[in-house]
């Protein structure tokens, strides 16, 4: 299934905006998803720069989010399944430390509301050692204030071995997990065991069922991730076998 996608800025030169679809297991369309790319090929997940900066982003983005939420407030309205329901905006969990980007974060879920979106923040783990306790105590206050005024949190890119999530987990903060099928595609095929598969199968169900958390099967890019995502507990998909990430260009 190929996306449509709408226009929008180009902020400068190093940086541009890529959205794309995530579809149920049905292939129904459940979210678009914003992404803030470099002109290196690097996310913002990766990428440090100034809050200002960044600020100034953002508030492109949201903008994008409200147009795409316009542009689909009579097809949600009159239709009782939706198109579309969810709109994804990845954010540097760093930068959630910042209260003036949450306050932005929930005025745009309010208007979202009004045209029948739920705003869905996707925000990646930064090693331990990166982040001071001030700003890991800060986001994780923001954190509670978006989902108070019902704003729903993704953890992006989770690194099956890396335990590092389990706090926000064993709060119940996350909505969504994402999984990126690239690099789980490749350890499986490394490992050649199948106890890996086993484990990871038995950890996605234990956290479905304790903190009703819905995984997100992303980067599958090819039909042999495709397969390997429907074998497991995925309740969404994402990636260029489904849908290219597309960018928004003026």
């Amino acid at each position: 299934m190929n996306a449509t996608m709408s226009a929008s800025h180009t902020y400068r030169a190093s940086h541009y905006l890529s959205r794309q679809l995530i579809l149920t297991r049905d292939d129904c369309p459940f979210g678009s998803e914003i992404r803030i790319q470099f002109d290196d090929g690097q996310a913002h997940a990766s990428f440090v720069a100034p809050m200002q900066q960044m600020n100034g982003i953002y508030s492109e983005v949201l903008m994008q989010t409200r147009l795409i939420a316009f542009s689909l407030k009579d097809h949600n309205i009159s239709n009782e399944n939706k198109y579309l329901s969810r709109l994804f905006v990845c954010v540097g969990q760093a930068d959630l430390a910042d209260s003036a980007l949450t306050e932005e974060l929930i005025q745009s879920s309010d208007a979202l509301r009004d045209f029948g979106q739920t705003l869905v923040i996707a925000f990646n783990e930064l090693p331990l050692s990166a982040v001071s306790f001030i700003d890991k105590k800060k986001t994780l206050n923001n954190v509670y204030l978006l989902k108070d005024h019902g704003v729903e949190i993704a953890f992006d890119g989770n690194n099956i071995d890396e335990q590092s999530i389990e706090i926000f987990t064993t709060l119940n903060l996350f909505d969504y997990i994402k999984i990126p099928l690239s690099a789980l595609d490749l350890s499986l095929n490394l490992t050649g065991n199948p106890d890996l598969f086993n484990r990871l199968h038995e950890r996605m169900t234990m956290l479905t069922h304790t903190t009703k958390v819905a995984f997100i099967a992303d980067r599958v890019e090819h039909a042999a991730s495709h397969i390997l995502a429907r074998a497991l507990p995925f309740d969404y998909f994402q990636g260029s076998h489904y849908s290219p990430a597309d960018s928004l260009l003026n």
